[in-house]
This record gives C-alpha cells, structure tokens and sequence, in this order.
C-alpha cells in the first residue's frame, strides 16, 4: 500500500547529471546540468552564460519561437530546442528540475531523447512529499488549424494517436498508437529527428540544422535514407514526431490524462494549441492529484 502511495508523488532527479554536445540549429557547443529541485518547482531552465539572464519557467506561457523547435523566454534568457530535454522529465515521471545551460541551445545528442532519458535513470528518481498532478480531460476539445489538428478526448489514461503525412517523401503517412507508460516510452525516446535532404540547404540559410549531420538526425532522399546504419525501426518518424509532442505538451505544467489524437501537427501548432485550450481550462481541463503510477501502467506502443 504504502508503494502505492509513493507512486503517485512528485519526483525530481536523485542527483545532477551533466550533457554537452553541439545545438543542432545553432551549431554552438553548450553544457547543460539537470539539477534535483523542490516540491513545486516545476521546470526552469537558467542561462549562465550571461549575467542578466534570468530564469524561465518551462511554460506554453514562456514559448517564444516554434520554428522547427521549441524555445522559451527571449533575448539572453532563451533557451531553444527544448522539447527532447523535456519529453525525457515527462516521460520518466519527473516534475521537479533546475536546468542550467552554457548557451543558448540544448544540445542535440544523437536527435532523440535517448541520452537524456538514460543519464537521468542513472542519476536516480527521487519521490517527493506532495501529489502528483495531471490535467484530466473533462470534455471532449479540437483545435484545428491550416490541415492540422489536435483533439482531446475524456479517458481513464493516457493514450496518444499521432498521425503525421509526407505525401512528397519516402516517409509518407503513419500513424502510432501509444499509451503512455516508463516502459513503453523507452520506444519514443530512442527516435530521432529527421528532414529531407533537399530541404537543408534552405535551413541553413536561414540559420537552422548549422549543427545537424548524419550523427543527430535521419536524413532522407527520395530514395531513401542516408544515414549508413539506417532506422532503429520503420515506424521511427512518426514516433520522434509524438516523442517532440509530449516534450511540447509538458509545457502545460502537468501532464494529460486522456486520449490526445494528432494530426500532422508540429512545434508551431502545439504553441498555438495549448493557448486556445487554456483560454477555456475551467470548461476542458481540471487539475487532479494522480490516483496510481502515472509512468508505470499500459502497453507499448503500436503502429497502425
């Protein structure tokens, strides 16, 4: 019983553990420190590369750019390319962190949240002395926007269907089903990022990928892909996209419990979802102390 109790706790990291590699749009190299953080803490990220960087709450309130990743706070506060970091604490059940960074972009690793994920399984999860929360889905909400779509349904878990479509590439459509658990999220956090080929010389005029190579992300042709040891799975596109969408999602503060359909969405449409669904949060979503494990219950995931 009382294991029970402790699972449905905050937790924060045991210890800090440190990452350092290169930001895929940036291309600066950067340290980053996940720090053990109290009860209510929620997730802050601090720049300590500059003295007058203040500290910004991981917040769909502190999201300030959405072009091709997710970045909060501004100016010599923000911090880009966020969501693997944080797909990683949501997907392992952490609610309390302190992240410092050297730069201004989380380090890509190897374009998933696999590092991330197991670092902070080595560090240790520490349960805390208060609730867990989540954000139970009252009544059914869809956005929809420009093709794409997010959709929330009632449920008695958390169960995700994403769909993403590229009619133009080898990728072409697919679909996962996923209900959220510590094991099965393993499958998500081991995907990588990806593009196409024939896009990347535009990115880089424009300032993104100056960091990105065959060691952190899947490029595609109209051939197929490029990278020498190929997928970790057929399914592995639309899984990095869901994987990219609870990093984004997490960003409501507490994590939703129900069924979430996704349709083609990315960074941009997560932003601009989660601020028409919190226009209307007394109406859609209510804020409930977790009754069981929330990291720890249902099946892997499932292509379809």
């Amino acid at each position: 019983m009382q294991m029970e109790i402790q699972k449905s706790m905050q937790k924060t990291i045991m210890r800090s553990v440190e990452f350092s590699g290169v930001g895929l749009h940036s291309g600066i190299s950067t340290d980053l420190w996940v720090h053990p953080a109290g009860v209510g803490h929620g997730v802050v990220f601090k720049r300590v590369d500059n003295t007058v960087a203040t500290p910004v709450r991981a917040s769909w309130e502190s999201v300030s750019i959405t072009d091709l990743s997710t970045s909060v706070g501004v100016n010599e506060s923000r911090v880009s390319t966020i969501e693997h970091l944080m797909a990683a604490l949501c997907g392992l059940g952490i609610d309390n962190a302190l992240v410092e960074i050297s730069g201004p972009e989380v380090p890509i690793l190897d374009g998933s949240a696999k590092v991330f994920v197991e670092a902070i399984e080595a560090a240790g999860i520490e349960i805390q002395n208060a609730p867990k929360q989540v954000w139970r889905i009252k009544k059914p909400f869809l956005y929809e926007d420009g093709g794409k779509a997010v959709k929330l349904e009632p449920a008695d878990f958390t169960e995700y269907r994403c769909t993403i479509s590229f009619s133009d590439s080898v990728i072409g459509r697919q679909t996962i089903i996923y209900r959220h658990s510590a094991k099965a999220f393993f499958e998500l956090a081991v995907a990588r990022t990806f593009c196409h080929y024939r896009d990347i010389d535009a990115m880089r005029r424009a300032g993104f990928a100056l960091g990105g190579s065959l060691d952190n992300a899947i490029v595609v042709t109209d051939e197929g892909v490029m990278n020498p040891a190929g997928l970790n799975g057929g399914d592995e596109f639309v899984r990095h996209k869901l994987l990219d969408a609870i990093g984004d999602l997490s960003l409501l503060g507490a994590p939703l419990a129900g069924r979430i359909t996704l349709y083609k969405t990315g960074h941009g449409m997560h932003a601009k979802f989660m601020r028409e669904l919190m226009k209307r949060q007394d109406e859609i979503l209510e804020l409930v102390s977790v009754p069981g494990n929330y990291a720890e219950a249902g099946p892997a995931a499932v292509l379809v």
